[in-house]
């Protein structure tokens, strides 16, 4: 199975002065590429701390790790050295990653947005990588994302700002992802206008004896409302196969409740 391990960087999340929604837009892109995300951890603008959450995940024996936030120009955004620390690896100017950021700033003085197209000190920082680091090209934003293959384990880095992860993963990463991809996911959430969620625990059972590799999640609202959405999912090798078990569990599951049950 493909695991990842999401690492969200930054104070701000940690200070409840953004809301991290990056890390559940990734969640939502693995799932159909059969990527499963085994752990998150949210850690400080603080390199050692960075690396030490690396390292947990690399011993948890997670096969890659996306990092979000800390790839920017100001003394804080100390990602990439996080992930350099973490395999004992230098930081070097990358040249490709240095006409990334020089195309960027030029695109965005001819367009007025900045004052200059002069690559400063602040703007270099943003090309330079751990050694061995490839960059991901970035055509929203200055900052390229980095992926770093380091034996058993891929670090891919992202820039905190959404709309530049969104376009890094969608245009850079995700094909990388697919070339890697193993087997497949299949879901699906069905409705059951159900009030108790005890009730429904022992029908859940019945249906998981009938297959143990389908995943039943059941989430319900708070007491007294009805409703309770049961999320159904497998992984497996044939995508057709994996979809006629959930369907299969699903159908048993309806017939079990005796309930109108629709589909999102």
């Amino acid at each position: 199975m493909n695991t990842v391990g999401i690492l969200i960087i930054g104070n701000e999340i940690l200070d409840g002065v953004i809301l991290d929604t990056n890390s559940q837009w990734i969640i939502q892109q693995l799932k159909p590429l059969n990527y499963t995300v085994a752990e998150s951890i949210t850690v400080r603008d603080d390199t050692a701390e960075i690396a030490l959450a690396i390292n947990r995940m690399h011993q948890d024996h997670i096969n890659m790790v996306i990092t979000t936030g800390g790839l920017g120009p100001t003394y804080d955004d100390m990602t990439l050295r996080g992930v350099a620390e973490a395999f004992n690896l230098p930081m070097e100017l990358n040249p490709t990653a240095y006409s990334i950021v020089e195309r960027q700033y030029r695109h965005y003085y001819e367009r007025g947005v900045v004052d200059t197209p002069e690559i400063t000190d602040a703007r270099r920082k943003m090309a330079v990588f751990p050694q061995g680091a490839t960059p991901l090209d970035n055509r929203a934003g200055g900052a390229p994302g980095v992926l770093l293959d380091k034996g058993d384990i891929s670090i891919v880095s992202l820039p905190g700002v959404p709309s530049e992860l969104k376009w890094i993963f969608e245009n850079q990463l995700k094909p990388i992802l697919k070339e890697k991809m193993q087997g497949h996911y299949y879901e699906k959430l069905i409705h059951l206008n159900l009030r108790d969620e005890s009730t429904l625990a022992p029908l859940i059972d019945e249906a998981m004896k009938t297959d143990s590799g389908v995943y039943i999640k059941s989430m319900v609202k708070p007491y007294g409302e009805a409703g309770i959405r049961l999320w159904i999912s497998a992984h497996g090798e044939d995508p057709e196969e994996i979809m006629q078990r959930v369907d299969k569990i699903a159908e048993l599951l309806t017939e079990l409740t005796r309930d109108q049950v629709y589909t999102d």
